[in-house]
């Protein structure tokens, strides 16, 4: 009932698609944890190519923690994570009751968190 109030407002239907697009926009934490994993890869090869070719140019570097060099993968997803999925995915899930995403961002937060803490910079851990 409460959601049929908010889609009553023409405003409150923009500001939900709008939210909708972002969520979707940045949710690669929210996936299983393969495609996470997948994806976290491409983004992170897609900013190191970026920070490569600064470097080449001469011109200053937009995001110096993605040197590929020095890069913690997993320290970036956790970053990701805390600072603009968190909030707004528990926000969405309030309105949108998304279970199955939060299971995910919880395991991928793990995930990171636990190659972060065996000082590991890659998107998975050694083979053993």
């Amino acid at each position: 009932e409460s959601i049929k109030t908010v889609l009553t407002s023409p405003e409150n239907r923009i500001l939900i698609k709008r939210m909708l697009i972002k969520c979707a926009d940045i949710s690669n934490p929210c996936r299983p944890i393969e495609q996470c994993i997948e994806w976290a890869g491409r983004i992170s090869e897609e900013y190191f190519a970026q920070t490569d070719e600064e470097k080449r140019q001469g011109l200053p570097v937009v995001m110096p923690v993605f040197d590929r060099n020095t890069c913690s993968i997993p320290k970036s997803q956790i970053s990701f994570i805390d600072y603009f999925i968190t909030d707004m995915f528990d926000a969405w899930d309030v309105f949108a009751d998304l279970p199955n995403l939060m299971e995910h961002l919880d395991n991928n937060f793990k995930y990171w968190k636990g190659l972060d803490e065996r000082k590991l910079r890659s998107l998975r851990p050694p083979p053993e």
